[in-house]
């Protein structure tokens, strides 16, 4: 009988491991660019809503991903310099009367964006694309410097063996910025 009992919690064990490797999220087409006097950044996260979240946003409950932006300067001999650092928070809420989803997008817990839709499609795409989020002005950047921009999304918590909350987001993605040498990056095309 114990025999049995350490089996079972040994398949347990693996299947919640296995579980939470079978369709990992990820943040792909990171990318920093120039808008005017200002960086601006934008990525997409994959993998996202899985069929339990999607069950979720039908039945009105609201729903979160959150994504962290921020710019570091590299230094030798010492930690890297963070520059900016921005959480970017994107809700859904599904009214089941009217079949329409309320989209909301939170800049630093600023309210930035809202919109009103009755697709699914155009609300996967507003939680799961960023474009031009702004991240600092130009003339914070200088050349001759090394800087990098890292992002990642925190999911949501989810329940492992109905006991331990453990997170769900995508692993940290880092792209370099890359200012043209011998230019004061305020003046840079």
């Amino acid at each position: 009988m114990k025999g049995q009992s350490l089996a079972v919690v040994g398949v347990c064990l693996v299947a919640g491991l296995s579980s939470a490797r079978a369709a990992d999220p990820a943040l792909v087409d990171l990318s920093i660019a120039r808008q005017g006097e200002t960086y601006v950044a934008s990525c997409r996260l994959t993998g996202w809503p899985t069929s339990e979240v999607r069950e979720e946003i039908a039945a009105g409950l609201e729903t979160s991903v959150g994504y962290r932006l921020l710019v570091y300067e590299r230094r030798s001999g010492l930690p890297d310099l963070a520059l900016a650092r921005h959480r970017i928070r994107c809700t859904v809420r599904h009214d089941t009367l009217t079949r329409q989803y309320t989209l909301t997008r939170y800049l630093d817990d600023e309210p930035q964006e809202t919109k009103v839709t009755t697709e699914a499609a155009t609300m996967q795409e507003f939680m799961t694309a960023l474009r031009g989020i702004p991240l600092l002005p130009v003339t914070d950047l200088a050349a001759g410097h090394e800087y990098y921009l890292k992002a990642k999304s925190d999911i949501r918590w989810v329940w492992r063996f109905f006991l331990i909350p453990w997170p769900l987001d995508t692993a940290w993605e880092r792209v370099p910025i890359v200012i043209p040498e011998g230019k004061n990056a305020g003046t840079a095309p």
